[in-house]
């Protein structure tokens, strides 16, 4: 609890970003479903969802490497150690509701390969649709597809909830990994694209 203590704002600020987009992508989705509605095409969907996935993880990168520049100024400052760890844990603290969501769905999922589909069913759905309507919008384009390549029905097949949830599980992942590579090159003072004014110090070197 001291960690959220003490990261509670930093943790509050990658969860509002979440929200954000996927509230984003959930606008996007329902115009191009509305556009696109009679002509029967996944592929802008699709477009829509890997757009929000992206610009969403780009959001995060910024955010987590300025938090890892901070705290670089700050443990400069007092010569402690630095935990490059640390943007890790804030944004699996970020991810918590998701994660609680698709622990839902696992549930649901393996009730349902169990043999009672119908209980499994309703912990999965419990934990689907806040995910898939309030934080896990702009995942649902891609999961939709990839779901359906498996061949699985979910009238027959009792992998499916449980399949689902993996993947749903799954779409949690990127923000961690972005998040936290972010925050350690920002604790670091390290770019993905170094600066103008560097290369020109740089150069005069």
């Amino acid at each position: 609890m001291s960690f959220w203590k003490k990261n509670s704002y930093h943790i509050v600020r990658l969860f509002v970003i979440q929200t954000g987009i996927a509230i984003f992508s959930m606008v996007l989705s329902f115009a191009v479903s509305t556009a696109f509605r009679d002509k029967g095409d996944t592929g802008p969907l699709l477009f829509v969802s890997v757009f929000s996935v992206l610009f969403y993880l780009f959001i995060l990168y910024s955010v987590a490497w300025e938090i890892g520049g901070q705290d670089r100024i700050k443990l400069d400052a007092v010569h402690a150690t630095k935990n490059g760890g640390k943007g890790f844990l804030l944004a699996l603290f970020a991810e918590t509701p998701n994660l609680l969501f698709c622990l839902l769905m696992l549930i649901g999922g393996t009730v349902s390969l169990a043999g009672a589909t119908v209980v499994g069913a309703r912990f999965f759905v419990a934990g689907y649709l806040p995910a898939n309507f309030f934080l896990s919008t702009m995942y649902v384009g891609i999961i939709k597809p990839l779901l359906a390549s498996t061949g699985l029905s979910q009238e027959t097949s009792p992998a499916y909830y449980f399949v689902a949830a993996l993947l749903f599980l799954a779409s949690t992942l990127p923000a961690i990994a972005t998040s936290g590579f972010a925050y350690w090159m920002g604790l670091n003072e390290k770019r993905l694209i170094p600066s103008s004014k560097n290369d020109g110090a740089n150069k005069i070197d």
